[in-house]
């Protein structure tokens, strides 16, 4: 019970930003959704409060990273959450500024937003309550960006921790060359996959149903570090040790008719990014017809597995134990290069 109304005080807050014109108590609305270099500049970072405790480095993942010096209110009560859109961005480097310039301004938030011309991946710690409605709206069709990171999905809420659990230590946001590194291989002449057609998304009630049909096509994508940790009932592995060693696999699977391309195929990852990069490999370069993916993965799963009392999940969920407690930048993987 209390996690239901946790993550219903969560979607209440999510909700109220994107249906009403709220109050805007730490953030100044930018107004040119063209983003240049040139037109973004940091109007904070000027204190010596800021400053001191910032950092901005070069080059194409270059960083501006901000550590607080005071630590957070003891009696604040912390919300975890993740999020990701795949959509073209044309000047990465002033998404990252206009960002950095508007997070700051959040007292209390943590977290790592990578930011790439595919698309912006995002962790965070964030105080309950004006702060968390803040960044909701930073990320919305109200604010900063040129597109809302939540129009196709709502992010995805992690637990409600007391401040003393340990999470992030400092605020990052980066450039780099993909949100999710995949190793595709492209010969010359191919275009690059369409990441807005990678199939459907489930909701967790709707995927726990239809896995229940007898003689589903469903597959594990993560690597086998992860699915020897758990996995849903009936899964198949793929039992990679990178990201990038999926497309053979996937090939491979197709070529000996492990997978049937006229049926639906069912993936899953932890928590959605790698299955929009699956979905649209599986569609796209194998074929297949029908592509059914876990909205906001395992981690989604697990949190209505436990107000429904209900799972077909074997095990641990090996990334999101890690995620958790992560300090600095989340721990590397495959869910977050």
């Amino acid at each position: 019970m209390r996690s239901s109304l946790r993550s219903l005080t969560a979607l209440v807050l999510f909700v109220a930003v994107h249906s009403f014109s709220i109050g805007q108590p730490y953030l100044s609305r930018a107004t040119d959704l063209s983003l240049s270099s040139s037109n973004v500049q940091s109007s904070t970072t000027g204190s010596s409060a800021v400053s001191s405790n910032s950092t901005t480095t070069s080059g194409s993942s270059a960083v501006r990273s901000f550590r607080p010096s005071t630590p957070i209110d003891s009696e604040l009560q912390l919300q975890l959450l993740s999020f990701y859109r795949f959509v073209p961005i044309s000047n990465p480097a002033a998404i990252r500024d206009a960002l950095f310039d508007q997070l700051i301004l959040i007292p209390g938030v943590r977290g790592t937003v990578y930011v790439a011309s595919e698309g912006i991946n995002a962790q965070f710690s964030v105080p309950v309550g004006d702060q968390l409605r803040s960044l909701l709206q930073t990320f919305g069709k109200e604010g900063c960006l040129p597109f809302d990171a939540f129009e196709q999905n709502p992010p995805n809420m992690g637990d409600v921790v007391d401040s003393n659990v340990s999470t992030f230590d400092r605020l990052i946001v980066r450039t780099r060359d993909y949100i999710l590194r995949d190793g595709i291989p492209l010969e010359d002449g191919d275009a690059p996959l369409d990441w807005s057609d990678s199939g459907t998304e489930l909701d967790a009630e709707d995927w726990h149903e239809q896995l229940q049909k007898s003689n589903i096509q469903l597959f594990d994508c993560r690597n086998d570090y992860e699915s020897d940790q758990g996995t849903f009932q009936s899964a198949q592995p793929l039992n990679t040790k990178t990201f990038s060693e999926t497309w053979s696999v996937l090939d491979d699977q197709v070529k000996s008719d492990a997978i049937n391309p006229e049926e639906p195929v069912y993936i899953f990852c932890t928590g959605g990014i790698r299955c929009v990069k699956v979905g649209s490999y599986l569609k796209n370069k194998l074929g297949c017809k029908d592509v059914r993916s876990l909205r906001h993965g395992i981690i989604g799963y697990e949190r209505w597995a436990s107000d429904a009392d209900q799972s077909l999940w074997d095990g641990e969920n090996f990334l999101f134990d890690k995620r958790r407690s992560s300090k600095e930048e989340p721990e590397q993987s495959d869910e977050e290069s």
